[in-house]
């Protein structure tokens, strides 16, 4: 990723989180209602750049997430990755990436570090050849934080490490080994009517 566009992600993660903790700081101070609880149900969808980690190449993807909390801090997350439209002399002309996993949450109040692995599988397309379109097996590792600022909706960045590898491509590294950078706002609405 190119330097001024890295610190651009990075300054944009550190604009978010420090919102998130000066919302913190300042609620903690009232009782407020907890939105975190099992059967809250959480989505969201944003533009994600990514660092090929074999490759100085960065991509841009659609990503989206559904998560459905079945404990306190235990959920099921299932995501997904959508590459933009790219460049012919970039090694990824298509992919789009499916994962369902787990996540493991850290909870103070409405605010949340987690943790998951969610395996999954990606139907790859290179422009070192065209005519080659690959289902791959993918693994992805997880690593975020979130704050819910009203039951209906929350802020969030994450993290995601994805393994992938081409293996039809002739005397080509087929690694696609990635990091996916996420900010957003995320919506969210408690499917149990005793928590809600």
């Amino acid at each position: 990723m190119g330097s001024w566009k890295k610190e651009k992600v990075v300054t944009s993660i550190v604009v978010l989180f420090l919102g998130v903790f000066t919302t913190f700081a300042q609620t903690e101070k009232t009782e407020r209602e907890l939105y975190i609880k099992t059967g809250l149900l959480s989505a969201s969808a944003t533009l994600s750049p990514t660092d090929m980690l074999n490759r100085k190449e960065i991509n841009y993807y659609l990503t989206g997430f559904m998560e459905g909390r079945v404990h306190e801090n235990i959920s099921i997350r299932g995501d997904i990755h959508y590459l933009l439209p790219n460049a012919d002399s970039k090694f990824l002309k298509n992919n789009i990436r499916l994962a369902l996993g787990i996540q493991y949450g850290f909870l103070i109040k409405n605010f949340e570090v987690h943790i998951g692995f969610a395996p999954g599988f990606g139907v790859m397309t290179s422009n070192v050849n065209t005519d080659i379109h690959e289902f791959v097996p993918t693994a992805q590792l997880n690593i975020g934080a979130r704050y819910y600022v009203w039951k209906y909706f929350h802020f969030f960045g994450n993290i995601h490490y994805i393994h992938a590898r081409m293996n039809k491509l002739n005397k080509v590294n087929g690694m696609a080994d990635e990091m996916v950078y996420s900010v957003g706002l995320g919506f969210n609405f408690q499917t149990l009517k005793k928590n809600r």
